[in-house]
Order: structure tokens, then C-alpha cells, then sequence
């Protein structure tokens, strides 16, 4: 038997919230939930003595991604017009494969500062976005400001958003369209990247990615490097391969390259918060307000996977450990698992719920029955499933 998910459907959308600045949107309640959490995780690495940042192994993991961007790039432009474009796009695909790991594991932690705790090497290596085909100024704005405060609220958190092609929250407008979004759903992820280079240019050019997310003004510095990060990212990836081999070929391998990355990222990022058991919390109150405190409001918004999945360990730069990610930005990936069963008994002594699904099968699943109810009709509810118990993680 099939289990089903409990989501709360509402027909109205948050038209107010598409109005108010994003500072005007504060957590009203204070208890002790961060406090606490916070001096228990700064007394695990007093006792430890390990380091937050600058960690051996993500310097190592750096080198590995960024040497092998390079090798099989090298290898995609020597060899396109000696193979056949089968093993030409296949190559294609694992660049894509590499590009997802440097935004993971490089750009990801150094842009939220949780590289190195020398500015300059953190700020260094978040330009590793710029050949990723992502603006840091973009990024930095719309993960670290809106979605890492903002989780889960429809109308401000950026990463709800899919102009229209899915709906990703219970408090989003519903549209007959949706009954299939359960199906239809990765063809709208495969686009993931396209999204990205469509959303920098807007804001480059207009300010703003929608009516409602309107991003600080650009200085130069800032409009320079966004310019020169394009001009990169499309001569790399685009017109050099276009001189150096049949352009078809090319054109279809930087196709399947930005598709292979999009699935990627769409794979990691859904399953941690359009997810059974994630809240989506609705602002409240004149003036509007979030009657929760930040950090709990973080775990009851997110949702992990995978926690002994070895690879994932690896690969998705601590993102299967979203809780604690969110909680601990600034704090490098690798110590995750380390101080994740802190944060476990933390939620223990608060009664805050913290839900991790032990395979990342089990979470992608978790994650289409979760658009399949969000897809149904205003007035459907249905019941969740049980979570597995993190006590036996």
C-alpha cells in the first residue's frame, strides 16, 4: 500500500507577502532552542579541538573537483572530433557530473563562509560559481538571505518559486495543471540551470527575479564580475567547444551538460524541504511576523536523507544533512555527521521534530508523493506516513 502524504492545501495565495521587504518579516519568539544548541555545539569543538574551517579534506575535495573540471574538459575539446558524439556527450555528462560536486563542495560553503576563515579565500573561491554559470552576487542574496531565513514561507523563499510550472507549497494558488506535476516534475527540474542563467540575467538587467524578490542594486565591482563571469562561463563551456569540434555537437553536449547538472542539483535541493513532514509556515499579525523562534522554525522546515549514504557523504557537500547545514552554515560540511546526534538531542529537549529519511530512495519517493499531494485538488488532505525514528540513525 502506497503511503500518502499530509499536506494542508489552501486555495488563497500569500498576495501580502509579495508586498512587504524581506527585513520586515522577523521570528517573534525567543526559547532558548538556538541558545542552547549553539553553546553545545561550541562545547564539542572546544572539547575536539577540531577546526570549523580551513579542514585538510575540503581543500582536498576542492583540488580533486577543480583538477578533474579541468582533465575532462581537456579531454572533451582533444577528443570531439576523433570519437564518436555518443562518447563526445558522455563525457559531456560526467563534466556535468564534476560541475554539480565544485557547486557542492567549493562554492556552496565558501560563498556561505564555511570554507575558511580567511575572508579572501572564501570570497576566492565563491567565484568558482562564475565558471559554474552562477552569479555569487545572485546566489548570495537568493540562498543566504531569502531561502536560509526565509525556508519554506511561499513569497519569500526564492526556491518555492518555479514561474508557475509547479506548485511547491500548500500556500501557492492551485491550478488544474498540477494534478500531473508528480509526473511531469523532472522535465521542470532538467531546466533547473537554464533557470539560473535566465534569473542572473533578470536581476542584472532589471534588479529583480520577480515582481516580489527584488535584490540590492549591483555596484560596479559587483556588475564587473557578473560580465566577466558570464564571459567565462559561455566561452568555456560554449564557444571554444564550438570551434573545436562539429558545431551540433557542441551545442547538444552543452545541452546535455547543463540538463546532467540541473538533475543533479534538483535531486539534492527538493529533498530537503518539499518534503513530507516539512511545515510551510504561514506569516501572521499586523505587522507580519513568524510566531516561532529562527533556528526552530530551520528544523521544522527541513527535512535530512541519507545520513550513512557514503557517497552522498561525499558528493553533496553535507547537503543530505540540510538540518544541520541550515542551522551551521558557516561551519564546514565535513563535521555534519559529527555534530548532527547534538542537534538530535537538542530537538529531543525542546520537543522540536526532527526527521531524517534513512535512504535517499526512500526521500525521492518521499518527494514525489509530496508534489502528487500538493498537486491534487485545494480541499484534498490526506494522511502522512510514519517517519522513520532518527534514534536508530
Amino acid at each position: 500500500m502506497t503511503p500518502t502524504t499530509e499536506i494542508a492545501t489552501h486555495e488563497t495565495p500569500l498576495p501580502i507577502l509579495k508586498q512587504t521587504p524581506v527585513k520586515a518579516l522577523p521570528f517573534t519568539k525567543r526559547l532558548g532552542f538556538r541558545q542552547a544548541l549553539n553553546a553545545r555545539v561550541e562545547a564539542f569543538f572546544a572539547a575536539t579541538g577540531l577546526p570549523r574551517r580551513d579542514v585538510p579534506q575540503m581543500y582536498a575535495k576542492a583540488v580533486l573537483h577543480l583538477v578533474a573540471y579541468g582533465l575532462i574538459y581537456a579531454a572533451i575539446l582533444w577528443l570531439g572530433e576523433r570519437v564518436h558524439p555518443l562518447g563526445v556527450w558522455a563525457m559531456y555528462a560526467l563534466w556535468g557530473f564534476v560541475i554539480a560536486g565544485i557547486g557542492f563542495n567549493v562554492m556552496h560553503d565558501a560563498i556561505h563562509g564555511g570554507f575558511s576563515d580567511r575572508p579572501w579565500i572564501n570570497r576566492v573561491l565563491g567565484f568558482s560559481s562564475e565558471l559554474l554559470g552562477v552569479s555569487s552576487f545572485v546566489w548570495r542574496h537568493k540562498h543566504n538571505v531569502w531561502h536560509h531565513t526565509y525556508t519554506n514561507i511561499a513569497g519569500l523563499d526564492e526556491d518555492l518559486e518555479t514561474q508557475g510550472m509547479l506548485r511547491m507549497s500548500p500556500h501557492e494558488p492551485w491550478k488544474l495543471r498540477f494534478r500531473w506535476q508528480h509526473w511531469y516534475s523532472p522535465l521542470v527540474y532538467a531546466l533547473t540551470g537554464f533557470s539560473f542563467l535566465l534569473r542572473d540575467f533578470r536581476v542584472f538587467f532589471t534588479g529583480r527575479s520577480s515582481p516580489w524578490h527584488v535584490y540590492p542594486k549591483m555596484n560596479v565591482k559587483e556588475r564587473f564580475i557578473f560580465m566577466v563571469g558570464k564571459a567565462m562561463f559561455f566561452s568555456i563551456s560554449l564557444v571554444l567547444p564550438l570551434v573545436m569540434m562539429p558545431w551540433w555537437v557542441a551545442l547538444i553536449g552543452w545541452l546535455v551538460m547543463l540538463i546532467v547538472v540541473s538533475l543533479i542539483l534538483a535531486s539534492i535541493f527538493q529533498l530537503a524541504h518539499v518534503m513530507e513532514h516539512a511545515e510551510f509556515p504561514e506569516p501572521e499579525g499586523d505587522p507580519l511576523h513568524i510566531a516561532n523562534e529562527w533556528a526552530i522554525h530551520e528544523v521544522e522546515t527541513t527535512v535530512n536523507f541519507a545520513p550513512r549514504n557514503r557517497f552522498l557523504n561525499f558528493y553533496a557537500g553535507g547537503l543530505n544533512y540540510q538540518i544541520e547545514h541550515h542551522l551551521f552554515p558557516h561551519i564546514s560540511h565535513v563535521h555534519y555527521p559529527k555534530i548532527a546526534p547534538i542537534v538530535r538531542a537538542v530537538c529531543a529537549e525542546f520537543g522540536v521534530k526532527y526527521h531524517s529519511y534513512p535512504r535517499w530512495r526512500a526521500a525521492l519517493l518521499a518527494h514525489w508523493r509530496t508534489l502528487r499531494a500538493l498537486g491534487r485538488s485545494p480541499d484534498a488532505i490526506v494522511t502522512a506516513p510514519p517517519l522513520w525514528s532518527p534514534s536508530v540513525e
